[in-house]
């Protein structure tokens, strides 16, 4: 993700690298499950946001959405990743296996990831700490998937926004 903005916070002592434009769609890989009907991916402009709408026949049991985006040099030097994530389910309330940041090297192999809470209708903040979670470098990774699986909703749309790694700032 190109670096488009870094932001020095004094009071808290870090660094906040802003990603590559996350609300252009055609930033995002399309990474959902093979038997899912279909993946929309769009800009959500009222609440500045991309949106994810994946769809899945019944007779589908695994239902998995990973969009995947690139980091920027300045993305694998981080210690923090920060989002904000939203998902609506049709029907409501279906709830998810797993929610996951996954790590992929250059060649698209996953390197490891990190769970997060369940998102909700609304948004909520998810920060997660990289440092000494990572069972490799972070420099390795090439990019992140952002997503869930769905448990046995026909409908999900995810909804990402303020995607940004972080860096504490060294002590003076």
């Amino acid at each position: 993700m190109k670096k488009l903005l870094c932001l020095s916070l004094l009071a808290t002592g870090a660094m906040l690298y802003a990603t590559a434009d996350p609300l252009k769609p055609e930033n995002w890989n399309k990474q959902f499950s093979t038997s899912g009907k279909a993946l929309k991916i769009a800009h959500a402009e009222k609440e500045n946001a991309v949106r994810f709408l994946a769809s899945f026949p019944d007779s589908v049991k695994d239902r998995w959405l990973y969009p995947a985006i690139a980091l920027s040099p300045e993305d694998r030097d981080a210690d923090t990743l920060h989002f904000e994530i939203r998902a609506v389910q049709n029907p409501a309330g279906r709830g998810y296996k797993n929610t996951l940041v996954i790590f992929l090297d250059a060649k698209g192999k996953q390197l490891g990831g990190i769970t997060f809470p369940a998102p909700q209708e609304e948004y909520s903040l998810v920060t997660l700490k990289l440092d000494g979670r990572l069972k490799f470098p972070l420099s390795d990774a090439a990019s992140i998937r952002i997503g869930l699986n769905n448990r046995d909703a026909q409908e999900v749309a995810m909804f990402l926004r303020n995607i940004r790694f972080g860096k504490k700032a060294p002590a003076r």
